[in-house]
């Protein structure tokens, strides 16, 4: 567990450098790359972050579900209580 905290503390480190740096203007620069099965795509910094965080928030869906398969608490998901903090 040591370890996976501190791999997530690094990558949003790395995330909160990137999205401060960001000027407005760079977020509609686009992006050349290839996905997993070699396909390239184009697409703005803006969708790739806004892809980022709905895929994070998928994964997190499915963490609270195995949680109350095991009959565990689920964490608090929702965007709106961490934008209150």
């Amino acid at each position: 567990m040591t370890a996976i905290r501190t791999m997530f503390e690094e990558n949003a480190e790395q995330y909160r450098v990137y999205i401060e740096g960001l000027e407005e203007s760079e977020l509609d620069e686009m992006i050349d790359y290839a996905n997993q099965s070699g396909v390239p795509f184009r697409t703005s910094v803006r969708d790739i972050l806004s892809q980022v965080l709905l895929h994070e928030q998928y994964h997190r869906g499915q963490i609270n579900r195995a949680l109350r398969i095991e009959s565990a608490e689920p964490v608090q998901v929702d965007y709106i209580t961490f934008a209150r903090l």
